[in-house]
């Protein structure tokens, strides 16, 4: 009865130890569903990938379908529409969650590429349209290297490049920086 008892106490303790095992796996890495392998590749309709940041924050990267590439060394899928549900950001409200037409999400590395008819905006209220943006979900960052056009609550701003920093608290700007900042006036209807 002794030895019973020790064998299932054992069983239950590696059930749970694979059990936080896959939840710690899913966590960090992400995982996609629905995948169907044609040929080389395999191609997922509604993929959705899971994680946390370094603070501990959950981000969710959804598409409307994606290309997992095989051969790559990085766990890179291309992704057709894709969303992110994660506090830095957020998409337009009319772009149904979208942010973009296309985009590539780097599991291991935990960035997600944005390209074509990239539209967010931040938790302080500016709308951004770009062609490119680079979310890093490591440390609540987005770079893009190509030009940018923003409104918000101050005003509008147009520059060559951009940088969002402090979980989406400050957004620096760089080249051919040019701005209209509304006066309170302009706030209540009058002229800028």
């Amino acid at each position: 009865m002794r030895l019973l008892r020790m064998a299932l106490v054992g069983l239950a303790s590696v059930i749970i130890f694979l059990m936080a095992a896959q939840i710690l796996i899913r966590s960090l890495g992400g995982e996609a569903q629905e995948a169907v392998t044609v040929g080389e590749d395999a191609r997922m309709i509604n993929p959705r990938f899971t994680g946390r940041d370094e603070a501990g924050m959950p981000y969710v990267v959804t598409a409307d379908a994606a290309i997992r590439r095989r051969g790559t060394e990085a766990r890179l899928t291309e992704l057709e529409s894709p969303r992110l549900d994660y506090d830095l950001i957020a998409a337009y409200e009319q772009a149904d969650g979208v942010l973009a037409r296309t985009g590539v999400f780097d599991a291991d590395a935990r960035t997600l590429d944005l390209n074509s008819d990239v539209q967010f905006r931040t938790q302080s209220g500016y709308a951004f349209e770009a062609d490119h943006a680079r979310i890093y979900l490591t440390d609540e960052r987005v770079v893009g290297n190509s030009p940018v056009e923003g409104e918000g609550p101050l005003g509008t701003i147009r520059a060559d490049s951009y940088e969002v920093l402090d979980g989406g608290n400050r957004v620096v700007f760089r080249g051919n920086v040019r701005a209209t900042i509304y006066n309170d006036a302009a706030n209540d209807g009058d002229q800028p």
